[in-house]
């Protein structure tokens, strides 16, 4: 199976979804308060956060979205989640690894405080988006698909996955074969729930951050054309997706994993 990836019509980026040039060195949390005090609702519940780490599974994962891009070049993204009302992320990670009675008592989601994502060596690139037109609360809907397996069944999604990640025996691209990334299945179905298309550029069920990025990179017109008028009058809400997003490892790279002490041969000293 091929994915089959729509271009979109649009000829230029989206202004509104920027990428910020300026002080890389900070961390995650400190670039998103510098933002707060420019637009004091960056980073509010319902937004979209984007991540991409640099674990040797971030790494698989980035490598993995190669096929979603026209180049063929890894993806910036690993993770996609929703901010919750108490500024945590609402998303369902391959790691941290839940215990495994928690996995189907949640539907593989998780909560997880913003700084746990805060070193930007480990997590170089982050993205904020705020999508237009949502009838409901996304994290309202995330927390519903907590209790309704039936609508998406992320556990078998992360079986998949891991599986993947871990070089399981005939374990190829999940998304090559149409299972999509847990976090960003979790997410794009929450948002559709709300009635908010985000992957309008992807043509098949293998959701993934990348195809969630270039949406509100690319796919202006569609937003504007679906969530409002044109024209916007003083105070409305924005027609398109607005954001900014900082890219410190454009390339997939990887830490190595640190080493088990209890496993690492002794020394002869």
């Amino acid at each position: 199976m091929m994915l089959s990836i729509r271009q979109s019509p649009d000829s230029d980026p989206n202004a509104g979804f920027a990428k910020d040039e300026s002080n890389p060195f900070q961390s995650n949390t400190e670039w998103i308060q510098r933002w707060r005090e420019v637009d004091s609702t960056f980073c509010s519940p319902g937004d979209v956060v984007l991540l991409g780490g640099q674990s040797l599974a971030d790494f698989r994962v980035r490598v993995a979205q190669s096929p979603t891009r026209h180049d063929l070049t890894p993806s910036y993204w690993s993770l996609v989640g929703v901010v919750d009302a108490g500024g945590r992320i609402l998303t369902a990670p391959l790691w941290p690894l839940q215990t495994p009675d928690r996995v189907p008592v949640t539907n593989g989601i998780r909560s997880l405080e913003l700084a746990e994502f805060a070193d930007e060596n480990l997590w170089p690139n982050m993205g904020i988006i705020r999508f237009p037109g949502a009838r409901q609360d996304p994290v309202e809907c995330v927390k519903r698909l907590t209790r309704q397996r039936s609508i998406v069944d992320i556990p078998t999604l992360l079986v998949t996955w891991l599986g993947f990640a871990w070089g399981g025996a005939a374990a190829g691209n999940p998304l090559v074969g149409g299972v999509g990334l847990p976090s960003a299945v979790l997410v794009e179905t929450a948002f559709g729930l709300a009635e908010v298309e985000l992957t309008p550029g992807l043509a098949t069920a293998s959701s993934c951050p990348e195809a969630i990025y270039q949406a509100a990179k690319w796919w202006t017109d569609y937003y504007v054309k679906t969530a409002g008028p044109r024209r916007r009058t003083r105070g409305a809400a924005a027609v398109h997706p607005e954001g900014r997003y900082i890219i410190r490892k454009p390339e997939a790279t990887y830490v190595d994993p640190l080493p088990d002490p209890l496993l690492e041969p002794k020394s002869d000293e």
